[in-house]
């Protein structure tokens, strides 16, 4: 037995974002590949769990999903602290949700610092109603110096797991596993 074998991997990402935008409805989604409209919002903090197999072991994947209503905003210095990752959301249809980039994100590096940020343009099944135009997205991943950048649809399901795969990929990455080959074990699990 070799000593990468037997591994049991835990990283935690953030889910963050103004209230509206569809963070829980993403994580809905992903959990249970379902699309539910009207969940409740986020009242401060939920965690939801996702495990996946190597051959070399377990990773667990916990999404912790932050209620995105001013009142919340100071909750994210310390929940995310210990953060492997994070996820920006806003929503192609309200300018103000992208622009309000600049609110979250200094609240989350404050206690994660070097950890790799994807910013996801949801409700891309809205392409008629869009005002955020995909280039003032890209200049705000890069003047924020964002990992990464992707547009996804909680509704038709489009890009949703590709979302949480790149995000815990590059989080393998930079953690020195990027030979790791995850398989879905489970696929929904709260706390």
């Amino acid at each position: 037995m070799g000593i990468e074998d037997d591994l049991n991997l835990t990283y935690k990402i953030c889910l963050f974002g103004d209230s509206g935008v569809g963070k829980s409805t993403l994580i809905n989604r992903y959990l249970t590949n379902k699309f539910q409209a009207n969940i409740k919002s986020t009242l401060g903090a939920a965690i939801h769990i996702k495990f996946f197999e190597t051959e070399n072991g377990k990773v667990t994947l916990q999404v912790w999903d932050f209620g995105g209503e001013d009142k919340f905003k100071f909750l994210i210095k310390s929940y995310a602290q210990g953060s492997s990752g994070g996820i920006f959301m806003f929503d192609i249809t309200n300018y103000e949700s992208l622009i309000n980039l600049i609110n979250w994100y200094p609240e989350f590096k404050k206690t994660s610092k070097n950890v790799p940020v994807i910013m996801i343009g949801g409700k891309s099944d809205l392409e008629e109603q869009r005002i955020c135009k995909k280039e003032e997205a890209l200049d705000l991943l890069d003047l924020h110096k964002l990992f990464n950048y992707m547009e996804c649809s909680s509704k038709t399901g489009e890009n949703v797991e590709e979302v949480f795969k790149m995000l815990l990929l590059e989080i393998l990455n930079d953690k020195g596993y990027s030979y790791l080959k995850l398989k879905e074990i489970q696929k929904n699990s709260n706390h």
